[in-house]
């Protein structure tokens, strides 16, 4: 039980230590989270792709793809299953870039490598479709899945809908400014991106306590009897 505190305990503390970080770069340096960078004379909305909001954000989709990729590499029936969650958090961290591959490289970029993505998974995943139902059935329900299923839901509708600029604007109406929109979704997305993290590592955590469960066939293996 004081394990579990304490493992919570560390997960609100990481929380609350990435959003004190920030508000302490906000207050420390006005205009240094870069939430409405402009970017060239051209530039007359600005963007938020170089604030560190988005850096901890990229940086913590690479950490949970990196968690599940040592499982998978680990873990032969869950692997198929792993894949898929890596496969996500790199469409999330590609589409996340999508300012930069656009502007420093070519146009519809990251839709290209996204789908090379996509399709690299989903071949994977079909031609070991039985290792990926057995790795699921034998995997759910599990608290670090569930943390991670919240997360998404977080990014997707809800930072949409909240990041909806009609409703800003019909909020501030005359005295409505983009960066106040841009704040609140970029800091709804990194708690979304918080909680896949934080769901990650309790599915690494759950994963090694279950050491028995990590091969295709667990029960026990009879021995031949010798016929006369």
């Amino acid at each position: 039980m004081l394990k579990v505190l304490l493992r919570y305990f560390a997960y609100a503390t990481l929380i609350a230590g990435a959003a004190a970080g920030l508000l302490w770069v906000a207050l420390r340096w006005p205009g240094g989270l870069l939430l409405n960078f402009v970017v060239g004379e051209e530039d007359t909305l600005g963007t938020s792709e170089f604030s560190p909001v988005e850096q901890l954000q990229h940086l913590l989709l690479l950490l949970s793809a990196g968690i599940f990729a040592w499982v998978a590499i680990r873990d032969r029936l869950r692997r198929p299953m792993c894949v898929g969650f890596i496969a996500l958090f790199l469409i999330g961290f590609i589409r996340e870039l999508d300012f930069f591959l656009d502007r420093y490289a070519t146009d519809n970029l990251w839709q290209v490598l996204c789908t090379i993505v996509l399709a690299l998974a989903t071949v994977y995943i079909y031609r070991h479709r039985k290792r990926y139902l057995i790795g699921w059935r034998r995997t759910w329900p599990s608290v670090g899945l569930a943390i991670i299923f919240g997360g998404m839901l977080l990014l997707v509708p809800y930072s949409l809908i909240v990041g909806n600029e009609s409703l800003w604007q019909a909020i501030m109406g005359d005295a409505y400014a983009r960066v106040a929109k841009m704040a609140a979704e970029e800091f709804i997305e990194l708690g979304g991106y918080l909680l896949i993290f934080i769901g990650s590592i309790e599915f690494l955590f759950t994963w090694v306590r279950l050491p028995e469960t990590r091969s295709l066939d667990t029960r026990p293996r009879r021995r031949k009897r010798k016929r006369r």
